[in-house]
């Protein structure tokens, strides 16, 4: 793309001041070839000006100066492939970039410092977006504290790790970007024991890889984040490091789908009995009652938890649910047996779920399934309770396999 056609989709024509050869700055546009064209630095500080446009054309290196914005600024490059900055000599925890004011970046390269950002929304109301900017051989991106929004698209840290997110934040949503690592001890995306997520923290369609002593993405456990707002959807983990801290697939406050290299968000529960001899007895015909015995539950359950034939919903936001029971029992001869879910949202059987089993002339019947539809949210509950409608001969449900799957 050419240089004008740049101007010509980023500003309006007010805005345009271009001149084909040297590039010079007019209006409240300002072209970057070389340091100079940044306003003089002052101790070793470059104060961008209010609501101006820097178009970063090159490769600049502010030899040990470093930028701070004097109110709302866009700060681009050309491409993120042939326009970049660096400071040369910047001291060690010294940030490059620092605002206090909304600041838009696009299509540039940030790289060799060891600190490249501090944004801090604490004072006026800071929005940040984002798009085709790298890092590059940077190992601590910096801090963002507070923001209303901080946008990161078609992004990339190469080389690179150490953004944190303190202070609140409505929503943090990143994609279609690529993240890698420098492989020493630390996050490359973390989420601070102050930060705040009023909204939701979204990643989509990237890829993050951590290796060595690196984590992909932290989360402390004093953070807050709304239930299941913390999304992570079609994002590939690799490299063999730690791909999260501190929050897994198991909260409530977790939402993970179609991820690679991590386990995805799932509800399902199930218990099961095998050789059963605990008996259910049977005070009237007709009458329902709960299985008796011991269950045991499966270790693959996840936000559903189990008690003796009993799965509990554990997962906050409502869903739809598939039920299934299969079993065999032992009763009196030719008795008739049924069988059904107990729902605690309905305090008894749900109707579609009941079932009835004759036992043969041995007392036995084996393999009676039932199953149903539901929708279900946190403390629900669900067990198999049975009724013998032929006596009141007690009813001993030997095998028993009871699950529940969320339909998606």
């Amino acid at each position: 793309m050419s240089l004008r056609r740049f101007i010509q989709d980023k500003l309006t024509s007010e805005q345009i001041s271009f001149i084909d050869k040297g590039v010079v700055s007019g209006g409240s546009t300002v072209f970057i070839n070389s340091k100079s064209d940044f306003p003089t630095s002052v101790a070793g500080v470059i104060t961008l000006e209010e609501n101006k446009t820097y178009i970063v054309t090159t490769s600049v290196d502010l030899l040990g100066d470093k930028l701070v914005a004097g109110g709302v600024v866009n700060l681009f490059g050309t491409s993120s492939e042939t326009s970049s900055l660096t400071s040369t000599g910047l001291g060690v925890g010294v940030p490059l970039l620092t605002s206090v004011y909304t600041i838009v970046l696009e299509s540039i390269t940030f790289k060799d410092v060891d600190t490249c950002i501090d944004i801090d929304g604490n004072t006026n109301l800071v929005a940040l977006d984002w798009e085709n900017v790298n890092f590059s051989n940077i190992p601590n991106v910096g801090t963002l504290n507070s923001c209303d929004n901080f946008i990161f698209e078609t992004g990339a840290f190469l080389s690179s790790q150490g953004l944190v997110f303190t202070g609140t934040i409505g929503t943090i949503g990143i994609s279609n970007s690529l993240f890698v690592g420098i492989g020493s001890a630390g996050n490359i995306i973390e989420l601070d024991a102050s930060c705040v997520i009023t909204r939701r923290f979204r990643i989509v369609y990237s890829s993050i890889v951590a290796f060595g002593s690196s984590v992909a993405v932290d989360v402390d456990v004093s953070a807050t984040i709304p239930t299941e707002a913390f999304i992570l959807d079609t994002v590939n983990f690799s490299g063999g490091g730690t791909y999260l801290g501190g929050l897994d697939e198991t909260s409530n406050d977790s939402l993970f789908v179609n991820c690679v290299g991590i386990q995805n968000t799932a509800v399902n529960g199930q218990l099961y009995m095998q050789g059963n001899a605990t008996a259910t007895t049977i005070g009237s015909t007709s009458t329902f009652v709960k299985v008796a015995g011991t269950t045991t539950a499966s270790a693959d359950n996840s936000k559903i938890s189990h008690s003796n034939n009993r799965l509990t919903i554990d997962a906050v936001i409502s869903r739809k649910y598939l039920i299934q029971c299969h079993l065999s029992f032992i009763s009196g001869n030719n008795n008739v047996c049924e069988f059904g879910f107990y729902d605690s949202q309905l305090g008894t059987i749900r109707t579609p779920s009941r079932t009835k089993s004759t036992a043969n002339g041995s007392g036995r019947a084996e393999n009676v399934s039932f199953a149903c539809v539901i929708s279900g949210e946190v403390g629900d509950y669900l067990e198999i309770w049975c009724a013998n409608n032929s006596a009141t001969t007690s009813i001993t449900v030997t095998e028993m396999n009871f699950l529940i799957t969320e339909i998606k």
